[in-house]
């Protein structure tokens, strides 16, 4: 028995060899998905094993003849309950990508993994004419953990939104950037700027609009809840 031993290990190597390399092409198969390799989809790095609450959802319906079927279906599912959905989360949220680069890859985090949140990177544009400033309630309040902070801008401005905790400190800066005028809406995901997940509690978000014309300044505050 023990002359066999080296053969029956070296076929179990090329054993697992194989079946690594043969479910390693689903990698590429999603957008961005070299970034967190089999992590997408597995509890292990390596790949293999238990799978990621992304991956079961691929599992169970988004799989045919073993390949991942990509698109709006899977890029709109929240697999990990983490407030982003996949495409968010590997950066194509309508879930249009075909092959090649897509987004920024580093900003991609792990649709899987419910600790692994993208942080706010663009405001959108909702299209409407407004004729004030303004900073409306976010909504969901309370909220866990995500909630969509919108405002208005009547003209070009220069927009920055800091959120406080009840100390008054400063925890983390939404957005920080130029606009054009319209209705706008960001997503925050309750992280401060270290990317760490900030605790339950009462916290401040404040709006401060210089004109990139006049120079005139806006600035108005509001409180949300968050719920853990």
């Amino acid at each position: 028995m023990r002359k066999y031993l080296p053969h029956l290990l070296f076929s179990f190597i090329i054993f697992t060899f194989t079946i690594m390399v043969s479910r390693s092409f689903r990698v590429g198969q999603i957008p961005n998905g070299n970034v967190n390799q089999c992590a997408n989809c597995h509890v292990s790095p390596g790949g293999g094993g238990a799978r990621t609450a992304f991956g079961e959802t691929v599992r169970t319906g988004f799989l045919q003849n073993s390949n991942v079927v990509w698109g709006p279906d899977l890029a709109s599912i929240d697999s990990d309950n983490d407030g982003f959905t996949n495409g968010e989360e590997l950066q194509d949220p309508n879930g249009e990508w075909i092959g090649g680069a897509i987004g920024n890859p580093a900003l991609v985090t792990n649709p899987g993994d419910p600790n692994s949140v993208p942080n706010p990177t663009s405001v959108e544009n909702i299209g409407a004419i407004v004729s004030s400033y303004k900073l409306n309630n976010n909504y969901p309040n309370p909220f866990n953990p995500t909630t969509n902070i919108s405002f208005n801008l009547p003209e070009a401005s220069d927009v920055k939104i800091d959120v406080f905790n009840s100390l008054g400190q400063k925890v983390s800066t939404v957005v920080n950037k130029a606009y054009g005028p319209g209705a706008f809406s960001v997503k925050w995901n309750a992280n401060d700027d270290y990317g760490s997940s900030l605790t339950s509690g009462m916290y401040i978000y404040r709006m401060t609009a210089t004109s990139g014309f006049s120079g005139k300044q806006f600035v108005d505050s509001r409180r949300m809840l968050l719920v853990k």
